[in-house]
């Protein structure tokens, strides 16, 4: 805010002052320079109006000492401290030539129009007071006032002015003081504006430049971040990547297990009617060579012969018997196990294919008190991975046996079929356990999450369970649970799987 041409704030204007200061100085030298120049077309008129033993005498020496004067100024350093020192020799060399110029109309003798022509020298000079300093109009318009007031007052009438050329000579003094006031109001004003937008403008530039600053300092915190995301994200791929081939690893090994158990199910399976049939093969050679040494030796009877014929046909059928279901095993652990080791997609019933998968559990179940109940319609046709069905219902049963049911609880498992519209087929794998507490239901296929580790739960065979049913058997799989009243596990699957082609496509378009 200024107040009269100036800042009222002291400290913005001696900041201002400071600024200026070796601006002003080389203005005032220019100025000075040219009052020099200007003052030699006023001595030269001393040979005009003055003898020239006055001229050289007198005249001369006194303007002399204008020139000492300005030079004495302009050699002033330019530094705050001598401010007041070159402020006061511009007023001392004003007021000097002023006081020359004004004697002039008392040392001439050429009648009172004198005192109106050295008005009009002394109304230059009052002009240059005002062009000399402008930026402190606080000392140039008193200074010039007082200088036009009294040479008007006093030189004037002692010259013999007239009336008329007073008035004339006020009227021009006037004119010039409200002109140069003026002119010297509006400079100081500007420069102090100017000086303002300056500051203003050095401070957007310094507040631009710290924000630029922090901007660098941010982007360079982004690229850091950036690098460390992209670090870790490589890194986490890399992770991803080999938690995909451990989880692969695991889960053929998973599935190399449960052949395992399946081939030594079979194996515990076939070696009682193999045993059997063994045995009545064993019984049947004795009987035959009993018969041989009979019939030798000439002694053999009728009742003999019809002994010995029962013998051969009850141990000839007991043979059949446990050699056709010690066949019948194997073949159906040949499919099985033909499943379960492939990727082989084919037509089975779904019926007849649980039961086989039940079979071949046999003597897992056999030594559990717990029960599996199939309720499946017959002529459920499915072209889809049997493998990989197979898979599914074992880990589902062994999940079951491992964590539904207590040490001495004798439980239910049911595996109820039904036909759905749209060629789909709903299994649900139900079981009267105890059921899954709230907090683990979104948990249950997770990878390596078990809660019953110390039973055999290795945490996988969910996770394999959930993978097989919405990767191999491209179907949906849900589970509902209540603490107290088991478990039930839905599974939606298509009768049907489109072709390997028609997938590639439907996945192009995704």
């Amino acid at each position: 805010m200024l107040k009269f041409a100036e800042f009222a704030d002291r400290a913005m204007e001696q900041d201002f002052r400071q600024h200026m200061l070796e601006a002003e100085a080389k203005g005032l030298r220019r100025n000075l320079l040219a009052l020099a120049i200007f003052y030699l077309m006023a001595a030269s008129l001393d040979f005009v109006y003055f003898s020239l033993e006055t001229v050289l005498t007198v005249m001369m020496p006194l303007r002399g000492v204008v020139y000492v004067l300005i030079i004495a100024t302009m050699l002033v350093p330019v530094k705050a401290k001598y401010v007041g020192l070159r402020y006061g020799l511009v007023l001392l060399t004003m007021t000097y030539i002023w006081a020359i110029t004004s004697a002039g109309a008392l040392l001439i003798h050429r009648g009172g129009q004198v005192g109106l022509t050295v008005s009009f020298f002394v109304m230059i000079v009052v002009l240059m007071n005002y062009l000399f300093l402008p930026t402190r109009v606080i000392y140039m318009i008193p200074w010039g006032v007082a200088a036009s007031g009294l040479y008007i007052g006093l030189f004037m009438p002692a010259s013999g002015a007239t009336a008329s050329q007073m008035s004339t000579a006020t009227v021009m003094q006037s004119l010039a003081n409200i002109f140069g006031a003026f002119t010297a109001y509006q400079l100081s004003t500007l420069r102090r504006m100017e000086f303002q937008r300056l500051r203003a403008l050095q401070a957007e530039q310094a507040r631009l430049k710290e924000a630029n600053t922090e901007l660098l300092r941010r982007e360079a915190i982004i690229a850091n971040q950036r690098d460390e995301l992209a670090h870790k994200v490589a890194e986490l791929e890399e992770a991803q990547q080999q938690l995909g081939e451990t989880r692969n690893s695991l889960t053929q090994a998973e599935k190399l297990a449960s052949l395992g158990r399946l081939v030594a199910g079979v194996a515990h399976e076939l070696n009682t009617p193999i045993g059997i049939a063994l045995t009545a093969i064993t019984h049947l050679e004795d009987v035959v060579t009993s018969l041989d040494k009979t019939v030798a030796a000439g002694k053999l009877t009728r009742s003999q012969l019809t002994e010995h014929q029962g013998t051969l046909r009850d141990s000839a059928l007991l043979v059949h018997t446990n050699i056709g279901r010690a066949a019948e095993l194997v073949q159906s652990f040949k499919r099985v196990a033909v499943d379960q080791a492939s990727e082989e997609r084919r037509d089975f019933l779904l019926g007849a294919y649980i039961d086989e998968v039940l079979q071949s559990l046999a003597p897992r179940l056999r030594g559990e008190p717990h029960r599996v109940l199939v309720e499946c319609p017959t002529g459920i046709h499915m072209d889809s991975y049997p493998g990989a069905l197979f898979q599914v219902l074992t880990n589902l049963i062994i999940n079951a046996l491992i964590h539904a049911f207590g040490p001495d609880r004798q439980g239910t498992m049911k595996i109820t079929v039904r036909e759905l519209p749209d060629d789909q087929v709903e299994l649900r794998f139900q079981d009267d356990g105890k059921g899954v507490p709230a907090a683990h239901m979104d948990r249950l296929f997770e990878p390596f999450f078990t809660t019953n580790r110390a039973r055999g739960g290795s945490g996988l065979g969910l996770h394999i369970v959930f993978n097989l049913v919405t990767q191999s058997l491209q179907g949906v799989i849900s589970v509902s649970s209540a603490e107290g009243r088991g478990t039930c596990f839905t599974l939606t699957l298509p009768r049907h799987l489109p072709r390997e082609e028609v997938v590639a496509l439907e996945r192009a378009a995704g």
